[in-house]
């Protein structure tokens, strides 16, 4: 049984080629829903009603709606039981709007990022729900080690990575037990481990946030929580000596040109959210906004959020810089988005559009500076959208969001810029983010890009659509595609509210007058079309698929005059199928079967064996092994080449837990595993687990197991095997078993095999009869009857006679005589073979049928 590492992935729909569940498809039909479903977990991550499908719930209140939506439709996030997902919250917000928080736990332990968030529009009507699910989680919930255990060991991982050069002691910060879905972030198919949350910092220049096998002690994942870039500002450090300034206090005082802009700036900051969206300080707690100048433990030129303060280099503090860094604090508190891969691009990004908005209203550090609207794709002129532009420090502006390819980074998500692949950068959090930038500077200011015009709406309405999204729809994990889902629900949440201005003083601007359109909506589409947040940047990332593409050609003779063939096209034929199940009592009966509709469009029909959703490896065990049993193949007797043989076929399994491979019988020996020295090309590419935690009956043996990169599916490929290296040579006889093993519980989709070929790339060297060693065969070529003569003394024993393809076709018993008539008249026309089996030899004549 599986105990540290389980891949959970319930495969509800996945990449158009995979059903989605029952229950998920009534849903739609009933609600007309649009529904995203998450690459990661194959569940949806967002549904969407919109005003016009809204779901008029009977319960009253929005908690009571969402407990009745859920008691029916907890079965179309592909999850056991509603008691996995717990009430966390109902609140309203600062447009008078209810949202209802609910998180997942699994056997009451939660589910890092498992959360569901459903949101309601003025009339209390149910307009959307998003977040994640994690299916079939098979994971043990009682920890080997214990919580102390998990920070000690936490913390001598970060002292050995050399992230500080200050002697600030490091300390343990909030430590969780949770199940940790590794790879959710990075888009892949996720893997549940049982970990402890743990944070490691020294309040300063570490922050740092690893996630320990709770079984193990191993590290399944670190991500960093340092964000580089009543009020406070200290020099160099946090100690009470060195604070220069305090609320209160007369302004400037002794306080330096750089310290003067921390302080004035971190005011507009507090002052924006709370007017705007009546967000108080960064933690909705008016938590005091404390800044450090100079920390040492910035390796300067950069500036920082650290968990605790907003830490600056002289040269950095310009307003821009500022409010980006306190635009992390105000993530932290709100979606949480964690600094890693579009996650940590999108954290990125609202820090430049807090920072670039709140400059570009403050009417601070301004002086001189051309900040016209830019109509153009030039990176000279206005310096609206720059930012960073007046640090000094940094030599001029390090980014900008109108035309973000003038300095490396992506427009969109196409781009030849864009390195979301990449680990460097925490996965190219600073240069994805080009994307989302260009987006909001489109929308505020309008323009056309990529072939769509959009409208520009301004800051109002675009600063409100990002809040919505931020506060209310996105979650630590959420990436692009999300992002779009979440402007998009949001747009339609704002429809027709009043929204209040912008400003950065004391003094709230009020209300505006402006408020979302259905037009402002098909807007808010374009721009999201526009810079293509809901394409994959796969071939940037240059994923590669589990079989290997491009093959190399197959010789004339594999597919026009091959020893043995099946393409499925006509049923299993002469195959035979069976399963092997460990207990046979909770076994769900299923066998290889013959299938159409093939993934990625395939054209005609494979055999199939299935990876299912099932089973709980604890008592409703499901591992066994499906068989697929060969005919008899005979070799001829041929003189000279190799004898080959190549499939195609298509692997998207449970990695490392279940997977296929290949048996033989040659000349009626034992079963033997295919080694993957016989593959000239696609051998196997891993191996099962081998460990006492996998129940699969093939564990520890090569096998196809997996998917593609980047996938939760497979691809197409073919494997060449040659057959001389497990010694298969002329006259031999051998049997194949493709045999596909499961362990006790849960699958993605199964293994796929089409167009199987046995052949020989030489001609066929038949001996002439002339050479044959006293055999004489006549008339040849044949219209009926033929003649054999035996010159040898042996008397003859039988005949055979084979097709081109090595299938035995008749066999023609003689006795004890040197000569023998054989009837063909009934063949088809063609060529065969022969085989002539005397007392002391046999030998192989072609003989053609015309």
């Amino acid at each position: 049984m599986k105990k540290t590492l389980f891949l959970a992935v319930a495969l509800a729909s996945t990449f158009g080629f995979a059903q989605e569940s029952k229950e998920l498809a009534n849903l739609k039909k009933r609600t007309n829903a649009n529904v995203t479903i998450s690459k990661s977990t194959s569940n949806p991550n967002f549904i969407l009603f919109g005003n016009s499908n809204a779901l008029q719930l009977k319960s009253t209140g929005a908690k009571a709606k969402v407990a009745e939506f859920l008691a029916e439709n907890f079965k179309a996030f592909d999850l056991k039981s509603v008691n996995d997902l717990v009430f966390v919250e109902e609140s309203t917000d600062n447009y008078g709007l209810k949202n209802v928080i609910y998180i997942q736990q699994h056997q009451g332990v939660p589910v890092y990022d498992g959360v569901l968030k459903f949101h309601f529009n003025g009339k209390e009507e149910l307009t959307s729900i998003n977040g994640n699910t994690i299916s079939n989680i098979k994971v043990n919930s009682t920890p080997d080690i214990s919580e102390t255990e998990a920070a000690a060991i936490a913390k001598g991982l970060v002292s050995k990575q050399n992230l500080t050069s200050s002697n600030v002691p490091l300390e343990i910060g909030k430590n969780n037990l949770l199940i940790f879905p590794k790879n959710l972030v990075q888009g892949g198919a996720v893997a549940p481990y049982l970990a402890y949350e743990v944070e490691v910092t020294n309040k300063n220049d570490v922050r740092e946030f690893l996630f320990i096998n709770a079984h193990t002690g191993e590290l399944v994942e670190q991500f960093t929580g340092i964000h580089p870039i009543d009020r406070r500002v200290y020099e160099t450090n946090t100690n009470a000596s060195n604070l220069k300034w305090k609320e209160g206090d007369a302004f400037p005082g002794t306080l330096t040109t750089w310290q003067q802009h921390e302080a004035v700036t971190s005011e507009h900051v507090y002052n924006f959210f709370k007017n705007a969206f009546g967000y108080i300080s960064y933690d909705a707690a008016d938590h005091t906004m404390i800044t450090v100048n100079n920390d040492p433990t910035i390796s300067c030129p950069n500036a920082r959020w650290n968990g605790t303060y907003a830490g600056y280099c002289d040269g950095t503090a310009t307003d821009d810089v500022i409010a980006h860094e306190w635009g992390h604090a105000y993530t932290e508190y709100t979606s949480g988005l964690i600094y890693q891969y579009q996650s940590g691009a999108l954290n990125e990004s609202y820090s430049d559009v807090w920072g670039e908005t709140i400059d570009l209203i403050n009417n601070y550090m301004d002086e001189g500076e051309n900040l016209g609207v830019r109509t153009t794709a030039s990176c000279s002129g206005s310096l609206r959208w720059k930012m960073g532009e007046d640090a000094t420090a940094f030599g001029g502006a390090i980014r900008d969001m109108w035309n973000p390819n003038c300095n490396g980074q992506p427009a969109k998500v196409l781009d030849a810029n864009y390195y979301y692949c990449g680990t460097a950068d925490s996965g190219g959090v600073h240069t994805n983010s080009g994307a989302t930038n260009h987006l909001y500077a489109l929308l505020v200011d309008g323009g056309t890009y990529n072939g769509y015009t959009i409208a520009g709406m301004g800051f109002v309405k675009a600063a409100h659509l990002w809040w919505r999204a931020q506060k209310n729809y996105l979650t630590a994990t959420s990436d692009f595609n999300n992002f779009a889902d979440a402007l998009e629900a949001a747009a339609n949440d704002l429809i027709g509210i009043n929204l209040q201005g912008l400003s950065t003083t004391t003094n709230p601007a009020g209300l505006t007058g402006q408020a979302f359109t259905t037009a402002d909506v098909q807007n808010v589409k374009n721009g999201i079309l526009s810079v293509q947040l809901k394409s994959s940047p796969a071939t940037q990332c240059n994923y590669t698929p589990l079989l290997a593409q491009n093959a190399p050609t197959l010789c004339s003779n594999a597919t026009s005059n091959p020893l043995f063939k099946e393409d499925w096209e006509n049923g299993l034929g002469n195959w035979t199928v069976s399963n092997v199940p460990t207990k046979p009592t909770t076994w769900e009966a299923r066998d290889w079967t013959i299938k159409d509709n093939l993934p990625k469009s395939r054209a005609g029909k494979a055999v199939f064996a299935v990876d299912p959703i099932n089973g709980d490896c604890a008592s409703n065990l499901q591992n066994g092994i499906l068989r697929l049993e060969s005919p008899t193949i005979t070799i001829p007797t041929f003189s000279g080449g190799k004898y080959e043989m190549a499939f195609n076929h298509y692997v998207a399994t449970e990695s490392t837990w279940d997977g296929g491979n290949i048996k033989y019988s040659l000349n009626g020996g034992p079963w033997t595993l295919l080694p993957v020295t016989a593959f000239s090309y696609n051998g196997y590419n891993s191996t099962l687990d081998g460990t006492s935690q996998n129940d699969n009956p093939l564990k520890g043996q090569r096998a196809f197991t997996g998917t593609d990169g980047g996938s939760l599916g497979g691809s197409w490929g073919q494997s060449v095997i040659d057959l001389s290296k497990i010694n298969v040579v002329s006259g031999s006889n051998i049997k194949f078993r493709f045999e596909f093993g499961t362990d006790g519980c849960n699958g993605i989709e199964g293994w796929y095999l089409d167009d199987i070929y046995v052949y020989n790339c030489s001609t066929l060297a038949v001996e002439d009869v002339q050479k044959q060693n006293g055999i004489t065969v006549f008339p040849n070529p044949t219209s009926g009857f033929v003649s054999i003569q035996n010159k040898n003394n042996s008397n003859l024993k039988n005949v055979e006679v084979y097709n081109v393809a090595g299938q035995l076709i008749q066999r023609f018993n003689v006795s004890n005589a040197k000569n023998a008539s054989l009837d063909m008249s009934q063949l088809v026309n063609g060529t065969y073979i022969l085989k002539v089996n005397s007392e002391t030899e046999s030998n192989s004549v072609k003989v053609i049928k015309k």
